[in-house]
């Protein structure tokens, strides 16, 4: 176990995570990414690489492209604030080395393939049994056991075997064009954070009940629970969603300017007409055609040409601006040199330069949080290759290597590891609702506060159970708020402020997405609640933050994406920008707040005191695109959409199979003795010696024709065929999985994946459940989402002591509606 005067702790007692171990094993992103988080937050983190090196080193970008495996941009980003060390872990002496590490350490965060863990000792339980006090979280594309968990895989096989690729782009009108994956490292960067999260989860409960435990994180699950409507779509209606079709609504899509594009979303009426006013009310705004929203969805074709008359006459900020003084949700789509320059992020020094081991910086993404009580950190460069040895594997004392499997097993606790945090839920559409669903799934109780003047729009909007509407009925936010209570509160009354109010004295963590200052002007801003309650942690979630010169402008996670710059680097190659599958944002915002406040909380032990986080979308977007950000800050080239191509592996695509438009597979190739396997597997043995597919750079210099070759073959084939073969042969291939797909998935459904639980209004349908799983403290779905203002008269008379007469009487003042 870590001492608590750790030098980190002495010096940054600011930093929540002060005093933590982590050892992070593993190739690659995820784990990485995970260690990451918490190095940021100020753990002291021991980055253990095989002998050759994490393969990241060998990504890039390169300053002037001179490859360096001290230099590479992903792995300096990834890297920073650890030490490393090297360590064959197939090596006995070696692999002791590691057990002397993790008797000191907290948290272990691997990402080893589950079938190479047994060769090595690396298997999660038995990690466990050696160090009972050891928080062991293992991520995998497919998760620890399951009909796929032994796949070879990339992290295009887990996007792709997602559901998300099946949605991208959105409204393709291009049924030849395959489904997109997005840019770069997605999967294995959610599961980083997932697993991080619930790492510091399971450290709350180690601290009272002195008991670790094992943590595995499916890669495939954390995107499948970031569908957006798609999975309560196909639940609630039993049609599949597509990326192929339109909008029902609108308008909505991107246009083109001067400069670029830009994404314009009015949902609402009232932000159409003011978009009309911009564009000068032209006549044609008031066609029966275009009379409201649901027409100008259906017309989506002729109304294009005639918005992209207007935006064509703009440069993209500059109508962002405008747009924005009127309060239209629209946003410019950015390329990588875009969001550096941006003045927003530049005015909240979201930005800032990491040191490298050649003496050199880089600008890089730091943290999309402010806090009144919260640091974090870039000091050190990330490590040169066994740049550590000495001084960490070199002082340990071997005598001190503590192996007490023999200890009896702690039994699995009856909740989660937040059991006995509360959490008030004002959370609105879909970031904060998720952020608050996943402290849920982890056992806190959450208390969603809501009102019947004002419902969520998850709680308006369809699709509806039967196609009957009605707030309990409806799927998304069914999907988004499972695990929780539900109270109503006119906080448009005074005495509703003073509710919400005496119910934060019992809270531990407050939770809102509304607009910059909305909570403040009520009455329930962060001040307002640490006067009644000093230790409470509240989080505000908005598209840019609370500070900078876009605090108060309004949009939605669809446009976010592209003006974080995600869009411009997802899509087919030479091709416009366009749509992502999902408001992609929201729920990667949402499960990094919950990161945050599990920080927080740990943080909170040590103080005594709670604080306020305020966290950026667009900036929650941005650190996970590095690639593409470093390449420009160090070699000054925007990056362009690639489609489901790698920037370094080949073959690396999504192929046409047998059958309908969506009908694909993807295979994916990382060394050359798959290479030599593909080659094999597909009746070509000779490809392997071809001199234009000799070596990993000819075939990404002769890519067209390789995939040409390889469609060949695949298009003759069903899509289960094809993957079947090759993973006998060794060589990472999926299907694309539509959301229909998922829900009759075997591997979903032997791990239990989907919930299927009685609704008191509209019986069972399937929900998405937890994507991770831990083996003390069993977190999952055990009550669906609640019907609007079912908790109330329970909430109001065990905290607050409210007697059913006072109770009654709140309903005649129209306090509790």
């Amino acid at each position: 176990m870590a001492s608590s005067q750790s030098s980190a702790a002495q010096q940054r007692p600011d930093l929540p995570l002060a005093g933590i171990c982590v050892v992070e094993c593993g190739q690659g992103v995820a784990a990485a990414y995970g260690a990451k988080l918490l190095a940021m937050l100020g753990a002291d983190v021991i980055k253990v690489e095989p002998p050759g090196g994490d393969i990241s080193r060998t990504r890039g970008p390169y300053f002037g492209d001179a490859a360096d495996i001290d230099s590479g941009g992903l792995f300096l980003y990834l890297n920073a604030d650890k030490k490393g060390v090297t360590l064959d872990l197939a090596h006995p002496g070696q692999r002791k080395q590691l057990d002397t590490l993790l008797a000191r350490a907290d948290i272990l965060i691997h990402n080893i393939a589950p079938r190479q863990r047994a060769a090595l000792g690396m298997e999660n339980a038995a990690l466990s049994r050696a160090h009972p006090r050891l928080i062991v979280a293992g991520i995998s594309p497919f998760g620890d056991y399951g009909p796929y968990s032994h796949f070879h895989a990339y992290e295009i096989t887990a996007a792709h075997a997602s559901g998300m690729a099946s949605l991208a782009p959105a409204v393709s009108q291009f049924p030849d064009r395959p489904p997109l994956k997005l840019f770069g490292h997605q999967a294995e960067f959610q599961a980083g954070v997932f697993a991080a999260m619930a790492a510091l989860a399971a450290y709350q409960y180690r601290v009272h009940s002195g008991a670790g435990q094992a943590i595995e994180v499916s890669e495939q699950e954390c995107l499948a629970t970031m569908l957006e409507g798609a999975v309560a779509i196909c639940s609630y209606t039993g049609r599949s969603p597509s990326r192929l079709g339109h909008h029902t609504y609108g308008p909505r899509s991107i246009w083109p300017t001067r400069d670029g594009w830009i994404f314009i979303n009015p949902g609402e009426e009232e932000q159409w007409q003011r978009l009309v006013e911009l564009m000068g009310n032209p006549q044609w705004a008031n066609e029966e055609i275009f009379k409201d929203r649901f027409t100008r969805g259906k017309y989506a074709d002729a109304l294009w040409p005639l918005m992209a008359e207007f935006t064509a006459n703009w440069n993209k900020q500059e109508l962002f601006m405008a747009g924005q003084a009127r309060r239209i949700p629209l946003a410019p789509m950015n390329r990588p040199s875009d969001v550096y320059a941006d003045v927003h992020l530049r005015a909240r020094k979201f930005f800032a330069p990491m040191p490298t081991p050649a003496g050199r910086t880089i600008e890089v993404p730091t943290v999309p949080f402010k806090s009144t009580g919260s640091a974090w950190r870039i000091q050190r460069p990330a490590p040169r290759l066994g740049e550590h040895n000495e001084e960490v594997l070199g002082a340990q004392d071997q005598t001190a290597l503590r192996v007490d499997a023999a200890k009896q097993p702690v039994a699995a606790a009856k909740g989660g590891p937040l059991a006995g945090i509360r959490v008030l839920d004002f959370g609105w559409i879909w970031a904060a609702p998720y952020c608050s669903m996943m402290l849920a799934h982890m056992g806190a109780e959450v208390i969603r506060v809501e009102s019947a003047n004002r419902t969520c729009l998850s709680r308006r909007n369809p699709p509806f159970a039967d196609n009957r509407p009605g707030p309990n009925r409806a799927g998304v936010f069914n999907e988004w708020n499972q695990n929780k209570r539900s109270i109503q509160l006119n906080l448009a009354k005074p005495q509703g402020i003073d509710l919400a109010l005496r119910l934060a004295e019992h809270a531990d963590i407050t939770i809102e997405n509304f607009g910059a200052g909305v909570m403040d002007r009520m009455g329930l801003g962060y001040e307002a609640m640490r006067r009644r309650n000093p230790g409470i942690i509240m989080l505000s979630i908005g598209c840019y933050g609370r500070t900078g010169p876009y605090t108060d402008f309004v949009n939605y996670g669809p446009q976010v994406n592209g003006q974080a710059g995600l869009l411009a680097v997802t899509g087919y190659e030479g091709d416009q920008i366009r749509e992502g599958p999902c408001a992609y944002g929201d729920p990667a915002t949402g499960v990094f707040a919950a990161l945050l406040i599990n920080a927080a909380l740990i943080q909170r032990r040590r103080t005594g005191l709670g604080q306020y986080f305020e966290l950026s979308m667009m900036e929650v977007l941005a650190m996970g695109l590095p690639e593409a950000l470093l390449e420009y800050a160090m070699n000054g080239r925007d990056l362009g959409p690639r489609g489901n191509r790698d920037l370094k592996m080949a073959p690396h695509n999504c192929y046409k199979a047998l059958g309908g438009p969506e009908d694909w597979v993807t295979i994916a190739v990382g060394t050359e003795d798959e290479w030599r396997r593909l080659c094999a597997a597909i009746g070509r043995p000779a490809l392997a010696d071809d001199p234009r597919f000799a070596t990993a750079a000819m075939r990404k210099q002769n890519e067209d024709e390789l995939d040409r070759i390889i469609t060949q073959w695949t298009s003759t084939r069903d899509r289960w065929e094809t993957a079947r073969i090759l993973q006998s042969a060794g060589v990472a291939s999926i299907p694309t999985l539509t959301v229909k797909d998922l829900f009759e998935d075997p591997h979903l459904n032997e791990r239990n994946f989907w919930v299927r639980l009685v609704h008191p209004e509209i019986g069972v349908k399937a929900h998405s459940g937890v994507p991770w799983k831990m083996s003390l403290t069993p977190c999952e779905v055990s009550r669906p989402a609640p019907c609007l203002g079912a908790d109330t008269d329970d909430v109001l008379s065990s905290l607050l002591k409210l007697g059913a007469r006072q109770i009654a009487q709140l309903r005649r003042d129209e306090v509790l509606v």
